[in-house]
């Protein structure tokens, strides 16, 4: 097991490539002289970690960017939020954070830093109190390996143990569709994947209550979720780990480990988890792969 914990954070005025990228409030990098053959004494912003402060005022980790894309410059100048903005919030459970001075950020569970296990060559997992294990994407595209990741260690098909030496299907540095996926879940445990399919209406209804089809719909992953096992959800042009819904009150509430930010959390369903990354968020189409234990 790696014994790194907080890694220390570079000014961004140090990096050649985040000229002009003001949300970006220092950044976590591992030099790759050797590796890159690049020039002595040159951070290059596309393979560092950025912090970035976004539209809600929380600073949260992004991935390396793999290139200078406009698009990755786009995503870190508006502060885009991959998870949820934090007014919805209900429990942070763990997570890569800022530490209070802003010199160092890493990942903590309750307050407390908590050390990475390698997985392969790219991938790193973060073991937490309730048994789950976070995975971050290492890079801009990552998210569906690491989310499958996250499935394998969720299911025992892949042990922390001997993570070091596992060699995944696909290569990281591109997103696969959620048929990819399957296929690759499939090959890694012999196992037929089910791909479960709802339409999210999040247009009030009288009285400002909830579309009555949207909570028919988190009760029915919620139910899958105890059945099988924790779930790979889409968000448009993104995925994360759905592995809890809860009732109460009335009100849906939803427990995810997103790979982008590094952020595993609960959170009050609304409309937002969905607006940055699938159009407006008012009538989305959510898919979820699901894995059944053997035996069932």
């Amino acid at each position: 097991m790696a014994h790194e914990t907080h890694k220390p954070l570079y000014s961004p005025t140090e990096f050649s490539g985040f000229e002009g990228m003001n949300r970006i409030v220092g950044a976590m990098y591992d030099d790759p002289v050797s590796a890159y053959a690049q020039a002595p004494n040159v951070k290059w912003g596309m393979r560092a970690e950025p912090m970035v402060r976004c539209s809600d005022g929380g600073v949260r980790r992004f991935p390396p960017a793999e290139d200078s894309s406009q698009n990755y410059r786009n995503q870190v100048n508006q502060g885009l939020i991959y998870d949820v903005p934090a007014e919805y919030v209900t429990r942070h459970i763990g997570g890569i954070k800022l530490s209070g001075d802003g010199r160092h950020a890493g990942f903590e569970v309750n307050g407390h830093a908590v050390s990475p296990v390698q997985i392969g060559d790219a991938f790193k997992g973060y073991p937490m109190p309730n048994g789950r294990v976070l995975v971050p994407q290492p890079g801009f595209r990552d998210c569906t390996s690491a989310c499958e990741l996250m499935m394998l260690l969720d299911q025992g098909h892949l042990d922390l143990g001997n993570a070091r030496t596992y060699q995944p299907t696909s290569q990281p540095g591109r997103r696969r569709e959620m048929s990819d996926i399957m296929d690759s879940l499939q090959y890694e445990t012999g196992r037929t994947p089910v791909l479960v399919a709802h339409r999210m209406n999040y247009k009030k209804g009288l009285l400002g209550t909830a579309h009555p089809s949207r909570k028919q719909a988190w009760r029915d992953l919620g139910k899958k979720i105890e059945e099988m096992g924790p779930c790979i959800l889409s968000k448009g042009s993104h995925v994360v780990m759905l592995d809890n819904v809860r009732e109460s009150s009335g009100k849906m509430h939803l427990t995810i480990r997103e790979p982008f930010h590094g952020t595993s959390l609960e959170f009050r369903d609304t409309g937002k988890f969905f607006a940055n990354l699938s159009g407006t968020g008012n009538d989305v189409h959510v898919e979820a792969i699901f894995l059944k234990p053997p035996g069932r």
